[in-house]
């Protein structure tokens, strides 16, 4: 079974509890506002569905549309699809939990961070808990911190991260500590994160969260 293949596994692992509890959800629970800044609960997971179903000539046409904006196009693309009525967006989840597609460019391992990340946006606010296994969390926390894409690199580069709750650390120079989910959150560009984070590292990550 090849690294990909494993991956893979996580992933719809990760799709199928966040189902079970978008099943439990009563109908003001969608409305609520998610850690991310722009979308409701309904419009997390109406995200979590088009990125799996997205194509290249979708994305273009709506990306041309919105002004050349790409994160335009995707954040209107996610509301209107969080639009749908609770039932069928429930439903439009479901159907994706199971798939391997995504954007080229992307991965397996994008899938992953995607849905880890995405998971805790609709949780969190909720104050429904879920633990995602060490050794999942462990593999999005190092590609987090490595990605360009993310803003992990900015903020933790010449400091030691450690997790107080996993087997994670990287790097040297000041301490910053906390829950592996702090620094999932505070690496994917979530404010909540960085509450969670401590050590005498914070006040320079705290300087470079406000100049991002």
């Amino acid at each position: 079974m090849s690294a990909a293949t494993d991956v893979w596994i996580d992933v719809h692992d990760e799709r199928e509890s966040l189902l079970a509890m978008l099943e439990t959800l009563a109908p003001p629970e969608w409305n609520t506002q998610s850690l991310c800044a722009e979308w409701r609960i309904r419009d997390v997971v109406g995200h979590l569905v088009s990125e799996t179903i997205m194509t290249i000539p979708k994305l273009v046409r709506g990306t041309v549309k919105s002004g050349l904006q790409i994160n335009k196009f995707i954040a209107s693309d996610a509301c209107r699809k969080g639009n749908l009525p609770d039932e069928e967006l429930v439903d439009a989840f479901r159907t994706v939990v199971p798939s391997r597609t995504h954007l080229p460019g992307l991965s397996s391992m994008s899938m992953l961070e995607g849905i880890v990340i995405h998971s805790l946006d609709i949780r969190k606010p909720l104050h429904r808990v879920h633990a995602v296994p060490e050794g999942r969390m462990v593999l999005v926390a190092s590609d987090l911190l490595s990605s360009r894409f993310f803003v992990g690199h900015k903020l933790f580069s010449d400091l030691r991260v450690t997790a107080t709750d996993a087997e994670w650390s990287c790097g040297h120079g000041d301490e910053v500590n906390g829950p592996i989910e702090g620094f999932v959150l505070a690496m994917s560009g979530r404010a909540a994160g960085l509450d969670q984070l401590q050590g005498e590292g914070m006040v320079a990550v705290q300087q470079r969260a406000e100049n991002l």
